[in-house]
């Protein structure tokens, strides 16, 4: 059975989890098991806009081409944007 993807669920959308290739994915190593870290954050399902803000982030993260561009992205995100990513 397919994963949903957890932020696009919140705001009334179905979307197939894009797993490693969405900026929320956490790899796994040696501590962790691979998985969307705002499944593993708790959010509230009921929090909409919170929601839309991490899907915009998500699409700013994802556009992300060079290591200027990375940077911009991360100082601007960086208090809210979960560790390693």
């Amino acid at each position: 059975m397919e994963e949903l993807c957890t932020l696009s669920g919140m705001i009334g959308n179905v979307e197939e989890c894009p797993r490693g290739w969405c900026a929320f994915w956490e790899h796994g190593g040696a501590v962790v098991e691979p998985g969307c870290v705002i499944r593993r954050l708790g959010i509230a399902p009921s929090d909409v806009d919170l929601a839309y803000h991490l899907l915009e982030l998500r699409k700013a993260l994802e556009a992300v081409r060079s290591a200027e561009e990375a940077e911009r992205a991360s100082d601007a995100f960086g208090p809210i944007r979960p560790p390693g990513l």
